[in-house]
């Protein structure tokens, strides 16, 4: 990047490309699990796994409370990477680091989250109890563990072809 670039990043504030390019992948995130209940709503469980520790499952909660507090997660990440990656004030190697990280969480995260809906969504059966939940609760980690790695490099460089192209302007 050059002198002239990183001056006019200062200088600008914060351009609305940056801000897009920030807040993008946390909004989506914020989003997405909504949508995701919606289309499963009718398959979800009373209450959803919204917990899992090293021993399996052990925490339980209303499926649209677990994605409103998953929803402020999301939007705390955002209120946090957003300054982060606009102010300017990091040398471009951290800003395209930052634009990576934010891209590559966001979609590994809300991937996983996706999963885990369908999951619950799984045992189909809104009078289950929490034994019943988590004999049918399964996630094939051998399987989405990969696919959320691969998900988030692929959405981090996509972050960071992005970030040069925003502070090329």
């Amino acid at each position: 990047m050059t002198a002239t670039t990183d001056a006019r990043r200062d200088r600008a504030g914060w351009p609305a490309g940056q801000i897009a390019l920030a807040a993008a992948p946390w909004l989506v995130a914020a989003v997405v699990p909504w949508v995701v209940l919606l289309v499963l709503h009718d398959r979800m469980p009373a209450e959803v796994v919204s917990h899992t520790g090293w021993g399996g499952p052990d925490g339980f909660m209303a499926a649209p409370s677990f994605v409103a507090i998953v929803t402020l997660v999301f939007l705390f990440q955002g209120a946090v990477f957003v300054p982060a990656l606009i102010k300017g004030a990091q040398t471009n190697g951290q800003y395209l680091l930052t634009a990576a990280v934010c891209w590559g969480f966001g979609a590994g995260e809300v991937y996983f989250f996706a999963v885990d809906l369908q999951a619950n969504a799984n045992a189909r059966g809104s009078d289950l109890d929490h034994a019943q939940l988590l004999e049918a609760y399964d996630i094939n980690w051998a399987l989405h563990g990969p696919v959320t790695a691969v998900l988030a490099v692929v959405a981090g460089a996509a972050g960071v072809l992005m970030a040069r192209k925003a502070a090329r302007r």
